[in-house]
Parts: C-alpha cells; structure tokens; sequence
C-alpha cells in the first residue's frame, strides 16, 4: 500500500514517490519531500552540512547515529523511526541557523514557507507516519540503511602495506603507554599548579549526590534515555564539571572560546574561559548508560623544534564521565580533540578484559575514586603538549582570590553554529574535522587510515586508535574495555 516503502526496498537513488491515498494526502508528502530535497541542496551549496553525517539515503527526514543503529534490533518500528526523525530534526535546526540571510531567503522563496524550521519538523512527522502505515518498514533493509560507516579510511590502509606498517605503529604506541603510566599520578601536587581552572560558583550548586539522584528518578524513553529537562541537563553536567590545572601559566595553555577570525580561520579567544558539555548515552552491561563530555580548547599545541610532528593551530581536550544505570559516576576517561591519547580512569571497581578485545589495547590507568559534594574531580595537563599527567580530587571549597579562574560551562552545540560575520557557521566542516588543525604527523601516520591524524575533530567523529578501528562513540567500547561489576 506504501509506494514510498516499496522505493525504500528497491534501494531506488531518487526521491521515494508519495502515497497513493487522497489527493490532498498524496499533495501534502510530495511537497513534504520536495521540501526536503529543497533543504539539502541549500544546506550542500553553501557547505553547512553538519560534521555528524548526512541523512539516511532516499529517506532524507532520517538521520542515524551509532548509538541508535546499535538500539535499532530492540525497538518498535515507530520508536526507532522517531528516534531517527528527532535526531535528524536536531542536527536541521543547526544547520539551519547556519544558512546565510541569502539562503535562507532562498529557500523561503522556492517554498513559500516563512518558518522553515516548523515546516521542516511537521514533514518530519508527515512521512514519518507514511512510513509506518500499512506493515511498517522492512526491518533488514532499515537496519542496512542506518548502520553508520566507521571513520577509517581502508584504501589508505592497503596502500600504505598496513599488515606491515600496523606492527611499528603498535610498537610506538606501546613506547607512549608505557611512558605515560611511569609519570602518571593520582596523589595532589606538592606546590599548587600555577594555572587553574573552575566551574563558575553558583550559590546552591548542585552536587554529585543529588545529580545522581535526579538521574535516578528520571523517566526514560524507548532507547531508555533519561528524559531531563534542558535545566535537569545543565545540572547535571555542573555537579561533575571538573577542574583544570596546567603546568605553567602560558597564553597556549589558557581555556578559552573558539571563534572565526576569519572564513577558514578558527582560533581560540583566551580572555574567555568556557568549557562546553555535551550529553551523550551508551550501552554497558545490558543498560543504557549516561555520559557527560566536558571539552575544552587552546589556541595551539606550540612545536617543540622545526622537526616537530604534532603541533599546530588549535589544541584540545575531551573528558569525559560515564555514569552508570544507578546514576553513579564509574568511569572517566580522556581525550585529546584529535582523538588521540585516550585514556581510561575506573572510578568504581570496574576491572580491564585481559587480554583486550582491541587490537591497540586501551590504556587503563588508576583514579583517586568518584567526585563527591566535598571534593571535585580535577585533571593536570602539561605544558605545552597537553598531556595528562595527574587525576586527583581537590577540595570543593572555594579557592583563594587569584587562585583559579572560573569557566563557563556551555553547550557543545554552540561550537556547531558560532558567529561568522554577519551569519554562524559550525567550527567543525561537514567531515568533522576543524579546517587549519592539520599535523605533520599525518605523513607518516596516514596509513593508518584515520583521516588527517592530530586535526581537531567534532564528537561523534573521533577514531581512536592506529591499529585496529575504535571509536570514542562505540556503543560496546566499553563491554570491550572492561568486565561488567558484579
């Protein structure tokens, strides 16, 4: 009965025809994916496609992710496509706000619809309830269309004799894992660090333990989420928001905002430290997990000598803490924005597979336990490489005038749609990567098949690992990575 559900099937690379019902019906779904249509060759033309990935190809209201494909087997036909249309009508809304005026104008004109943003969501619905007439969807042909390619590159592999190369990769990576559990400490440093940053005071913050309480108490929706609200979420990523230390006071170490210089030119405003936090959920141990991401950024990574690989513009970091299905922190882990050095810091008793389930072995180290109302979570970074060279917990209480400085923790998503002249554009392009990051390090390290090695990625286009493929958003990272507690 659903000609749209029989071009699905076909794998037909036009546009799926409408429904054979009423007249109005069939009129209403074919402008809807006109409408659609309309969206994509502007958002294409302009270069604003968002760095998470195009819509679900021939069902251009669809848009998939690694979490929702892996949920895809347990979930009913309509709640997993309105989990798929709501993900799709989250990233539109930016990449929308990231038209510029004459787009925009553009496309209202070719549509004569003034809100493109509401009608954009309303045809979301339309055909998403087209799609689940009759006998629904074709589960197999579905699942074929969602699952998400990984971030390697295998052509680049082959032709960089990777059966060969991955072993003096691994052997390099050993070196650095092995250095990197020798100088790491859980205990305070003995004089306080000359660079400190935290979260901005609030008068009633909220704390680890009431954080986990809300978590608890949440509803939760059919990819068993919490449902919170947008001040339920800010809570929550205030009660764990860590501190930052760095080694030495430089301008290259300072937090602060990304901003566009100029078109092509990202850089790093220092004078005002913001941290952006991102909530995010997986799968361990049979449930659904939450995850908090606290990322942060300086102007560069400064080279060391001319023949130094890994600097360049733009330097990063990613912590972030996995809560587990009681809402207790468990996990923290690291990561440079490139996607390198990722690392791991038990919070609970939860114990590494032996041997690992990855080709690179994750690099597990040890932690000072969870955070709690009296002590925040804090991280030491080195200079100028930004290595992490300590976890530890500090003392809640507020610092001495001129002992720390306060960030501001925002919402990842203002990254996805910064002011660039008189419009926005995302600091990340539509491959993920932060255009002018490039490292040196991609000549010699490209055949591994991580596009671009040491540039600056977006979250949810992080591959983490030279030998192997991993991937900071797998769902099963971490039922690979450790054994589920008893």
């Amino acid at each position: 009965m659903i000609l749209l559900l029989a071009a699905f099937l076909a794998g037909c690379a036009a546009r799926p025809p409408a429904l054979p019902s009423l007249p109005a019906d069939e009129e209403r779904l074919n402008a809807c994916l006109a409408y659609f249509e309309l969206l994509d060759e502007q958002i294409e033309e302009e270069g604003i496609r968002d760095g998470v990935g195009k819509p679900v190809a021939d069902l251009p209201w669809l848009r998939s992710s690694r979490f929702i494909a892996a949920q895809a087997p347990m979930l009913s036909d309509r709640d997993l496509l309105e989990a798929l249309r709501s993900h799709d009508r989250d990233v539109r809304l930016l990449e929308l706000g990231n038209l510029s005026a004459a787009g925009r104008q553009a496309l209202i004109a070719a549509s004569d619809q003034h809100d493109p943003e509401a009608r954009m969501d309303q045809c979301g619905r339309n055909l998403t309830n087209a799609l689940l007439q009759g006998d629904g969807p074709d589960r197999n042909a579905l699942h074929a269309r969602i699952a998400v390619a990984d971030d390697y590159i295998s052509w680049h592999r082959w032709a960089g004799l990777y059966p060969v190369t991955r072993w003096g990769i691994r052997a390099g990576v050993g070196v650095w894992q092995r250095g990197t559990r020798a100088e790491f400490e859980t205990e305070p440093p003995a004089t306080p660090a000359p660079l400190r940053y935290e979260p901005v005071r609030v008068p009633e913050p909220v704390t680890p333990e009431a954080a986990t309480a809300l978590l608890r108490r949440a509803p939760r929706d059919a990819l068993e989420r919490p449902v919170l609200s947008r001040l339920e979420q800010d809570a929550l990523l205030a009660a764990f928001a860590p501190v930052v230390e760095l080694e030495r006071d430089a301008s290259h170490n300072r937090i602060g905002t990304p901003v566009w210089e100029r078109p092509g030119q990202p850089t790093v405003n220092v004078s005002q430290p913001r941290v952006y936090g991102d909530i995010a959920h997986t799968r361990f141990a049979g449930s659904t997990v939450t995850q908090l991401h606290y990322v942060f950024w300086f102007t560069s990574r400064p080279k060391s000598n001319p023949l130094d690989l890994l600097g360049g513009r733009l330097d990063g970091m990613t912590l972030r803490i996995t809560l587990d299905a009681d809402g207790q922190p468990v996990l923290l882990e690291s990561m440079h924005n490139c996607g390198c050095y990722h690392q791991h810091y038990p919070l609970q008793d939860l114990r590494a597979r032996q041997p690992s389930n990855y080709a690179e072995p994750p690099l597990v180290l040890d932690s000072a336990g969870p955070p709690t109302a009296a002590r925040r979570l804090t991280v030491t970074l080195r200079d100028r490489s930004h290595y992490l060279r300590r976890v530890y917990l500090s003392e809640a209480a507020p610092a001495q005038a001129g002992q720390a400085q306060e960030y501001l923790l925002s919402d990842y998503d203002e990254l996805r749609s910064l002011v660039a002249g008189e419009g926005h554009r995302s600091l990340f392009e539509s491959d993920g990567l932060v255009t002018g990051t490039a490292r040196d390090e991609r000549v010699l390290f490209w055949v591994s098949g991580v596009p671009s090695p040491g540039a600056m990625r977006q979250l949810g286009r992080h591959p983490t690992a030279f030998v192997g493929r991993r991937h900071f958003d797998s769902p099963d990272l971490l039922d690979r990575v450790f054994h589920a507690r008893e």
